[in-house]
């Protein structure tokens, strides 16, 4: 119930653990070889050098994986001793492993020259050495790495309780819109939807569960029915793209308002300008640009933060857009009085000195109009360009955040 679920640990990756995680039991569960060698008594071998080896019966041999009967060897007793791959148990009675390399067999395998002494406990790895039962192995809020996984893998830990992934649902607008698959050539001037893929991707990519509800027509009663729609079906943010520039701009203000309150009506950045943000039924509602990299660039400023702290992803200072440092490949040109975001391409650049090894990535702006689906599939990432600047200089430094 509640925020959590329980998932097998092999399909944990990528979760937020609720709660701390404990060993079931010891880690090794048992005191094991590090050694291939012979288990031993360490008195028997203190007095042995290449010139005096000490002599020891040969009770057996252990394979990783077998655990010793008392039956089968007796336990090691003085004067004995049991062959032993590494990662097996240690027999009882033995307290220490010699090195294959430091014996010598001999009367068929029956018995054993020891050359060099060894200490009590040397080759052993003791039971809860690694990993004490109880011990706490994960912590509450991680993000599930192989790191981790391999350490419950050890444990013998077969289900986490995690995070439950937040339901987003995504909503396209738009009387030209169409569903990917079906004719175009059935609805001229007709396009198909870009950012019901693209934005329930982001989603997904920032620890959300989403769902799309299809494409809404331009029109007040089709957007409010999606969108109640959204909120019956459990999610917990809703992400509407489409219809939001002037024109048809007022339909999805407008049905905010009538389900809920409007908190954002536009902010001043290119692309995006045309961004609303409302709240319905406690729930938050986007209203994205309809232009897909706008509708992309818009979610990643706006949107994907609070995925991410819904959803646990971000926490420990998660954050998942990487940024880079880079310099302008060439001049780049700003509208005047707007903060804006420049899709760009990164090229490595030749370094010429060891000094310079850091700065080795150029940023060339993609020039396209707004409404380019190829600007997408093209761009590494985008560049901030304040209100007051024009022109970023060729060879100044910018910072490039990963879309």
């Amino acid at each position: 119930g509640g925020k959590g679920e329980k998932v097998r640990t092999e399909e944990a990756l990528g979760r937020t653990v609720v709660g701390d995680i404990f060993s079931p039991l010891d880690i090794p569960p048992f005191d094991r070889a590090t050694m291939d060698g012979y288990a031993v008594l360490a008195a028997d071998t203190f007095y042995a050098d290449e010139s005096k080896p000490a002599t020891l019966v040969v009770r057996g041999y252990l394979k990783a994986g077998e655990f010793p009967s008392a039956s089968q060897y007796g336990g090691v007793e003085e004067g004995s001793c049991v062959g032993i791959a590494t990662g097996a148990p240690i027999p009882r009675g033995a307290n220490a492993v010699v090195k294959v390399e430091n014996a010598f067999e001999f009367e068929k395998a029956k018995k054993v020259r020891i050359y060099k002494p060894v200490a009590p406990a040397e080759n052993i790895m003791p039971a809860g050495s690694d990993i004490k039962r109880g011990e706490k192995v994960v912590k509450e809020g991680r993000l599930l790495t192989p790191r981790e996984t391999g350490v419950l893998a050890a444990c013998g830990v077969r289900e986490v309780l995690v995070r439950k992934k937040p339901r987003v649902a995504v909503i396209s607008t738009g009387n030209e819109l169409v569903a990917p698959g079906e004719a175009l050539s059935l609805a001229p001037g007709k396009i198909y939807d870009v950012n019901a893929q693209t934005l329930c991707d982001s989603a997904r990519e920032n620890g959300c569960a989403p769902f799309s509800l299809g494409i809404a027509r331009d029109e007040e009663g089709e957007i409010s029915a999606k969108i109640r729609e959204s909120l019956a079906k459990g999610a917990e943010v809703v992400i509407l793209s489409g219809g939001t520039s002037a024109g048809v701009g007022d339909v999805l203000p407008a049905v905010i308002e009538g389900l809920g309150e409007i908190l954002v009506h536009g902010v001043d950045i290119k692309p995006g300008k045309p961004f609303v943000l409302g709240v319905i039924q406690g729930k938050p509602v986007f209203g994205l640009p309809g232009n897909p990299t706008s509708a992309l660039i818009t979610f990643h400023l706006f949107v994907a933060p609070l995925l991410r702290a819904i959803s646990g992803e971000g926490s420990e200072g998660r954050e998942r857009r990487k940024r880079v440092k880079a310099k302008a490949g060439v001049r780049i040109f700003s509208e005047p009085g707007r903060n804006e975001y420049v899709l760009v391409n990164l090229a490595r650049a030749e370094s010429e000195s060891e000094e310079e090894q850091e700065e080795h990535f150029l940023a060339y702006p993609i020039l396209s109009g707004s409404g380019a689906i190829s600007t997408l599939a093209k761009a590494d990432g985008f560049v901030f360009v304040e209100k007051g600047k024009e022109i970023v200089e060729e060879g100044e430094r910018v910072e490039v955040v990963f879309i």
